[in-house]
Order: C-alpha cells, then sequence, then structure tokens
C-alpha cells in the first residue's frame, strides 16, 4: 500500500525550487490507513527516505501533528508493547511536572551569581528543544546549554560527596614524628641511591608527619618507580617515635612480598617487621596478636585481616594502604581509632597514576605526592600484540627467553577455560607439554597461600622458569629475572591493569617484552586499548588514555572502578566545568558545614543515599 505526497517549498533543500514527489509506503495492509490520509491535506510524516525504483521513499513513515510545523519530535528508545506517540506522552507529562517539581542542588543565589538556570528548565530543554535554536547535526559534542547544566548538577553532588567522604576522615589529633635521625639512616640503609624524585617524596611525606594533624597523602607514581623504598622511610620515621604502622596490601601473595621486600631493610634498621593474614593457622594469629596489643611489633604487613575487630595495636600511628582503589573509604576508617586517642597517620599508594588536575578534584581532602620518574638504567619493555591464531610466535619468544636464563609469565583471564575465556588450566598443560612439566608452574586464587608462597619462591630461585595465573601477579610481584610476560585474551582486561601487568618484567634493566594475544575480531574499542599500550610506557599518559576509554570509576564503590555513574558529564571533556563544581562545593561547605540549612536539603539527601550505597558495595567486597 502507498501514497504519493508532495513536499513544501519550504521543506526543501536550500537551492531546490518547486516541489518533489515522495512516496510513502506500508508492506502490508493496516486497518484504517486510507482513512488516515485525505487527499490535498497537509501531514507531516517522519522516517528515512530511500531510493525506491527512482523515487524518494519513507516506508512506515511516523505520523505527527500536522498543526506544529518546525516542531522538534524526540524519538525515545522504544518500548516493547508502547507505541512512540503513547511514550513521547507519557515523557512530555513528565517533563512538564518536573520543571516545577524537581528540586536543584546549587541553592538560588549561587545560580544566579553563575548564571545558571534550574535543572527543571534543563530537562525541558532536552526533551523539548528549541526548532529555532536546535542543531541537528551538532551530536553530543560540544554538548548544548542544557546538557552542561545536568552535568554541572551531577559534578556538584559529587563534589559535595567527595567533601562529606574526606571530612570524615579528618579531625583528632595525632602523633608527631621528628625527622632526623630516622630519615637520614633509613635513606642511606637501602643498597642503591634514592633518585631526586623519591628524595621530593621523603621530604613531603615525612615532613607532613612532624605535625600533629593527621596526615592524610596519596603517593602516586608508575610502576617500579620506588614508592615502597619512600614507605619504608616512614616507617622507620614512625618506629623511631615509639608507634607502629600498619602496611595494608589487597592480596596475601602481595602482603608475602611487601614482607620479603622490607624484611632486609627492618632488619638493618633494626625495626620489628611482622606478617598478618588469613593464611596463619591460629597459633600464629593468637601470637600476632598478643605482640600487635603489646608494642612488641613495628611494622605489620598485612591484608583485610587486619581489620578485623580483634586486631588492637599498642600505639598505632601510620597507616599505609597500597593499591588504595582496593579499598574503601570505611574500611581505612576501621584501621583509624586503633589502641589509641590519637587518630594515625595515613598514606595512600596507588601505581595507577591519575592525571594531576582530576587527582586534585577526585581526592580532595587529600594531600598529593607524585613520584614522577623511574630509577635510572630501566629499559622500555617491548609490547606488541598478537592474534591467537599466531601463538607459535609468541613460543618461540619464550623459549628464546628461557635460553637467557629468563623466566616468563603468563597470564589468562580466568582459572578454568570455557568457551569464551581462555583459563590457567588448558594454558598449564599447554605449557608443560611445550617447555616441560618440571620447569611450568601455576599459581591462582584457589591455591592456600602457603602453596602460593612456595610456588612464588621456586620461580624466584629458578626452579620454574614458566608460571602461568590469574591476575594475582597484577601488583607487587618482584622477580628480577622475569623478562616476558605474556596475556592471553588481552582485550579482556583494562589498560590499568595490564600497564601492571607489563611492570611485571624487566625490573632488574634486562631487554624484556610484553605480547598481548587477543581473540578476532577485535571490538574498536579493545584495539585503542591495547595499541595505547603498545605505543608507550608511560604510566601517566597511559593513564589519561584510559581516562578517556573507560571513565574514573565508581568513585564511592568498594573497587572504584568501572562506569563513574555519570549520565551528563565527562571528567575528560568538562575539566572547566569540574573545576567550577569544585568552586560551587566549596562555596556550599563553607557557608554551611553539615549541609543543614533548607536549601540543601536535596544535597543532603542524595549524599546520604549515595553514601548507604558505598557502604553496601564495601561490605559486600
Amino acid at each position: 500500500m502507498g501514497f504519493e505526497a508532495r513536499l513544501e517549498p519550504s521543506d526543501e533543500p536550500p537551492g531546490h525550487d518547486g516541489y518533489r514527489e515522495l512516496k510513502l509506503l506500508w508492506f502490508q495492509a493496516i486497518p484504517g490507513l486510507a482513512k488516515r490520509f485525505v487527499e490535498g491535506e497537509t501531514v507531516r510524516v517522519a522516517g528515512k527516505v530511500h531510493d525506491y525504483r527512482g523515487t524518494a521513499t519513507i516506508a512506515h513513515p511516523e505520523t505527527l501533528a500536522a498543526d506544529m510545523p518546525g516542531a522538534i519530535e524526540p524519538r525515545y528508545p522504544e518500548v516493547p508493547g508502547v507505541r512512540r506517540k503513547a511514550l513521547r506522552r507519557a515523557v512530555r507529562a513528565a517533563v512538564d511536572r518536573a520543571v516545577a517539581e524537581i528540586p536543584d542542588l546549587i541553592p538560588p543565589a549561587l545560580r544566579a551569581e553563575v548564571g545558571a538556570g534550574t535543572v527543571g528548565e534543563a530537562l525541558a530543554a532536552i526533551h523539548i528543544p528549541d526548532p529555532t535554536t536546535f542543531d541537528a547535526e551538532a551530536g553530543a559534542e560540544p554538548p548544548t546549554p542544557a546538557h552542561r547544566r545536568l552535568a554541572l548538577e551531577e559534578l556538584v553532588l559529587w563534589e559535595l560527596a567527595l567533601r562529606s567522604r574526606r571530612a570524615s576522615e579528618r579531625g583528632g589529633v595525632a602523633r608527631r614524628f621528628e625527622i632526623e635521625p630516622a630519615v637520614q639512616s633509613a635513606c642511606g640503609a637501602f643498597p642503591f641511591e634514592l633518585t631526586e624524585a623519591q628524595q621530593r617524596a621523603v621530604v613531603e611525606v615525612s615532613g607532613a608527619l612532624t605535625s600533629d594533624t593527621p596526615m592524610r597523602r596519596l603517593l602516586q607514581g608508575d610502576v617500579g618507580c620506588g614508592k615502597t623504598a619512600v614507605a619504608m622511610v616512614a616507617c622507620a620515621q614512625v618506629a623511631a617515635g615509639g608507634a607502629q604502622t600498619v602496611f595494608l596490601a589487597p592480596t596475601e601473595l602481595l602482603a608475602d612480598q611487601h614482607a620479603e621486600t622490607l624484611r632486609p631493610t627492618a632488619e638493618l634498621l633494626g625495626l620489628r617487621l611482622g606478617v598478618f593474614t588469613g593464611a596463619l593457622s591460629k597459633d600464629q594469629r593468637r601470637s600476632m596478636l598478643d605482640r600487635l596489643a603489646t608494642g612488641a611489633i613495628d611494622v605489620v604487613v598485612g591484608t583485610h585481616a587486619l581489620l578485623s575487630g580483634e586486631v588492637r595495636f599498642a600505639d598505632l600511628g601510620l597507616v599505609i594502604v597500597d593499591e588504595q582503589h582496593r579499598f574503601g573509604v570505611a574500611q581505612r576508617l576501621r584501621l583509624g581509632t586503633r589502641g589509641s586517642t590519637r587518630r594515625p597517620h595515613l598514606l595512600v599508594m596507588t601505581a595507577t597514576p591519575i592525571p594531576r588536575s582530576l587527582a586534585l578534584v577526585l581526592y580532595a581532602g587529600l594531600e598529593l605526592t607524585t613520584i614522577d620518574a623511574k630509577p635510572p638504567g630501566r629499559v622500555p619493555v617491548t609490547t606488541k600484540m598478537i592474534s591467537r591464531t599466531q601463538r607459535a610466535t609468541v613460543f618461540r619468544q619464550i623459549e628464546r627467553a628461557l635460553g637467557a636464563e629468563g623466566r616468563a609469565f603468563v597470564v589468562c583471564p580466568a582459572i578454568s577455560s570455557s568457551d569464551e575465556l581462555v583459563g590457567v588450566d588448558q594454558t598449564f598443560d599447554e605449557m608443560k607439554a611445550r617447555f616441560g612439566e618440571d620447569r611450568v608452574g601455576q599459581i591462582h586464587g584457589r591455591l592456600s597461600g602457603e602453596e602460593r608462597r612456595a610456588l612464588m619462591q621456586a620461580f624466584r630461585a629458578g626452579e620454574l622458569q614458566v608460571l602461568v595465573g590469574t591476575t594475582v601477579l597484577e601488583v607487587g610481584v618482584d622477580v628480577p629475572a622475569a623478562n616476558i610476560v605474556v596475556v592471553e585474551q588481552a582485550e579482556r582486561f583494562g589498560l590499568a591493569q595490564l600497564h601492571q601487568l607489563r611492570g611485571r618484567v624487566g625490573r632488574a634493566g634486562q631487554r624484556s617484552a610484553c605480547f598481548l594475544t587477543f581473540g578476532e575480531p577485535l571490538s574498536t574499542e579493545a584495539e585503542a586499548r591495547l595499541q595505547a599500550l603498545c605505543d608507550t610506557d608511560d604510566g601517566f599518559r597511559l593513564a589519561e588514555r584510559d581516562l578517556e576509554l573507560r571513565g574514573p570509576g565508581h568513585l564511592f564503590g568498594y573497587r572504584q572502578s568501572g562506569a563513574s555513574g555519570l549520565q551528563f558529564a565527562s571528567l575528560t571533556r568538562d575539566q572547566t566545568l569540574l573545576q567550577r563544581a569544585g568552586d560551587l562545593a566549596d562555596r556550599i561547605i563553607g557557608a554551611d558545614p553539615d549541609l543543614s540549612a533548607p536549601e540543601h536539603a536535596t544535597a543532603r539527601t542524595a549524599i546520604e543515599r549515595w553514601e548507604r550505597n558505598a557502604a553496601v558495595r564495601e561490605d559486600a567486597g
């Protein structure tokens, strides 16, 4: 069934005169369709125009109201069983009501000052755009003023919630720890000379520890830049003042690794070092609890087990949190009042660098220390993408590395293989068949802590030369002889995670390689992620790229990773807007620190809801 229609001259593109024929076509009979159109009547329709046998044609067009020429009709995602017109009417009714009733986070006086309308007005402008100013070709970039207004609202709420979160970490009085002679002795105890970047970090951290205001500091730096050495100097400073340090790591493997790394220096400095993880026997656990409570331990390295309510300290002076994004704020606060009326200092560390401009906003309330240089002599790791159909190339490279007395990590996205995932089990068997059963080991979360420690020791000693595992190998694992890492199905890993895995090799300055195997077809986003890793080994540049590709993460959640939850704002695009939101949040908090005024009720309710959601995620974690 079809109808012939004529376009009005005003509908013609510029440069065209007269009328043009348009065929409206339905490929099946629709009851009442013939009565819907009367000859000579003006109608408005929407649809994609195709050239059908030499005639401009719209198949199954949508009929619009004829009395609103020039009006822009929104098109929403289809809802099964709901006609487009009915959905449009429902949304329009909701928008009309929201314009008058939806609350604003930004008080009227501040809105007037920055020239911002209400949220209701912005929503109306998005759903019912002005046809005289609407640009159909503009798309999402740059966003419209209405989009920017809603983005500002999101970012102001975000900034207020961040300030509320950080306020819970401030307050109280901390111990003051003198710098000399502890810091000088600690800096001279390492078997290497600290870089200038490390020395600057030591000055900033040790200076903060001399204050009775609790230090709240983020120490960030690229993989292998020497953050742990800076942290160890802080431990020595605190121990010299008679207090204890907790060194919190996200996994047992990393806690054991830190303990092994710290122990030689701790012994030189006379520091009593202990390890507290869930792998301890009952007798070992009881002994460690007694030693912590009586002050017989100066530095304890441990996991979430240290957050247990039964752990008490004689005098806790410093909490160091490694890979801070793996711990929620509420979890860190559990250590804040243990064993003393004074608040401990807090140093959180990350090897996933954050662009400085963004870090100053995301970590409002935390001072920022950055180690922006690696130790001299580090050779960039050669990084290549290789299709899984060409894995013979990878095998040859591993064989060459082992022939040079090297070690190889092979990382898989899962323990057990499936139709979608490459598992440790299948890869382990494959590597054993290729390189010999006595040279290959496997490591993953299903093994006990003792088994994992034994495997790492065998790998470090050269008894094993190939170690197949999951991302338990991601951070902190330090095997100087390791010179090749293979990441199977690399497209399933995040950019920051891949950079961490690559950082497991080349730590002794030798030439090393990272091979990223991928399945085909490879998505555009995955290809961009892997190519970014091949293009640079600069963690700060990768952080910028990661932010563009992945977003900043659930900043109020357990792991603080994944989608940001922002619907209108973009942290990469809206840097200026983000700064304005921070300024507005500061002014709101400055005028009403508790957000108790009636005009701040919306912000208070939203923050409380986010806090409840975050607490649930942290407890679930």
